[in-house]
């Protein structure tokens, strides 16, 4: 177990990794306690820590908002189904809480271990909730990648060569896994800065998963009816929906992309790409990707988009960039 001051520090560090300072700051706002700060520094030494040994806030505090920050957003998202008595078996707490005790892991959901870059994945925490009569079980996993950076480049001409020298710098990666009791499985996997396509890593995973979810039992939830709608009813959506990129192709591999310029353009107002759009498609025709973003608008103003990547396999999505549980869900309703 971690000693109180570690155990402060290292959630810090992660709740710095994990969200931005408007998150924290809410999150201090929300308990009346001193939230101005210009950077993380900051809003450490000056309100965080005070705040914790003043008794203002708990390390659980932080930690609960560590679980609403970390895993969600910078991910590739994998929907899946099985039978909704499958699901049920599944989910029930009693025996998750036993196959973890199998695999070394006691104590999950009571007091999630807090650790940064673990020698092999590492399963971290387990939730178990319930939306009307929805149960979910959420599991989160913890991976240390390792990524190469570029350091420096030496040309020897004597010798005639030419060097690069990388930095390799380890990597938290946050895998997430949530199962519905009514089939609905979500499977959440770390991006990677070099690669578009996370076959091996899902495969990986859900080896890692067993038995507590086995991957022969479900089969995948196809996006592209959802692609195809969104395009369909881009108009009646547009207060929740932004269009940068729409591709469509056919089955002889011929596509059509059309994109905006401008970051604040939207594809879904232009009736020329409509036309061009409409006269490419046929029944053989889908949309192979989409670049959207989902609005969030509070007293009729837009407060943030959360860029979402519509490409890659068939039951795949992608968010971006770090977002907070309330977003993400926000994110997932809407798909």
């Amino acid at each position: 177990m971690l000693e109180r001051a570690e155990r402060l520090r290292l959630l810090l560090t992660l709740i710095e990794r994990a969200t931005s300072i408007a998150v924290v700051r809410d999150f201090l706002k929300s308990r009346d306690i001193s939230h101005s700060a210009a950077s993380w520094e900051e809003l450490r030494t000056k309100r965080l820590v005070p705040a914790v040994e003043e008794g203002k806030i708990q390390l659980s505090d932080l930690q609960a908002l560590l679980r609403r920050t970390e895993g969600f957003g910078r991910q590739h998202i994998f929907l899946f189904r099985c039978p909704a008595e499958r699901a049920k078996m599944m989910v029930a707490e009693a025996r998750v809480r036993e196959l973890f005790l199998e695999k070394g892991v006691g104590q999950v959901g009571d007091d999630p271990l807090v650790v940064d870059l673990p020698s092999q994945p590492t399963f971290v925490d387990a939730r178990f909730a319930e939306r009307g009569n929805v149960k979910s079980m959420t599991l989160k996993e913890v991976e240390k990648r390792t990524s190469k950076r570029l350091a420096s480049e030496t040309i020897d001409e004597t010798a005639m060569t030419f060097t690069k020298v990388y930095r390799v710098e380890p990597q938290r990666a946050i895998n997430v896994v949530r199962l519905w009791s009514d089939g609905l499985l979500e499977v959440r996997i770390a991006s990677r800065d070099n690669t578009t396509r996370y076959r091996d890593d899902l495969a990986q995973f859900f080896h890692r998963l067993k038995p507590i979810i086995a991957r022969d039992e479900f089969t995948e939830i196809s996006l592209n009816q959802l692609k195809k709608n969104l395009w369909v009813k881009r108009v009646e959506l547009q207060k929740l929906v932004k269009f940068s990129t729409y591709t469509l192709q056919d089955d002889e591999g011929m596509s059509l992309r059309a994109n905006t310029v401008l970051s604040t353009d939207d594809l879904a107002g232009s009736e020329r790409i409509a036309k061009s759009l409409a006269e490419f498609h046929s029944d053989t025709a889908y949309c192979s990707d989409s670049n959207i973003y989902f609005k969030i608008v509070e007293d009729a103003e837009i407060v943030k988009e959360i860029h979402v990547l519509l490409n890659g396999e068939d039951n795949e999505f992608a968010v971006t960039a770090a977002i907070t549980e309330e977003e993400y869900e926000y994110v997932l309703q809407h798909n």
